[in-house]
């Protein structure tokens, strides 16, 4: 008769999950191709919160040089819709149509354009969408209501307590 094996079998055991650190924080970052490798890097881990401060430091570094802090402001939104859109593109994208209208005409007539259209622009879309209202061209619009029409700014308020609804509903 055989003898009965008293070993008992090894059971692997799932090691815990690891909460990845960052090698440096997203301040101390200055080339714009490391923080959207640290972006991309940071989606892959469901790092949404490494993602966002990657995001916000790209949006300072990419908006530098401007002396007006609207124009400065609206290139920070400018960046990160751009990134949105490169995201959701697959490919990177830029905003073209934006890009030669606020050559042409300005970043004020550009956030005016946007909140005063029937419906949400694809920039407001895609912002709010990714929890980022507070970097719309309608936010924008109300941080500086002596530079935009009474018009304006009421659609912007508008559009705004509309998405906060949704939202919250």
């Amino acid at each position: 008769m055989a003898k009965k094996s008293t070993k008992s079998v090894p059971v692997e055991k799932t090691p815990p999950p690891v909460r990845q650190t960052m090698a440096k924080p997203s301040a101390a970052y200055t080339d714009p191709v490391q923080l959207r490798t640290l972006m991309q890097n940071a989606k892959r881990l469901g790092r949404d919160d490494i993602w966002r401060e990657a995001l916000q430091r790209l949006c300072v570094l990419e908006s530098e040089g401007w002396t007006d802090p609207l124009d400065r402001e609206f290139q920070a939104t400018l960046v990160a819709y751009e990134q949105l859109l490169s995201e959701r593109n697959g490919r990177p994208t830029r905003a073209s149509g934006t890009r030669l209208k606020l050559k042409s005409k300005g970043a004020v007539q550009c956030l005016e354009d946007w909140a005063k259209s029937r419906e949400p622009v694809d920039e407001f879309q895609l912002l709010a969408a990714a929890g980022l209202v507070e970097m719309t061209g309608e936010r924008l619009v109300l941080k500086y209501p002596d530079r935009f029409s009474a018009e304006a700014i009421a659609a912007a308020k508008a559009r705004l307590a509309a998405t906060a609804t949704t939202i919250a509903g």
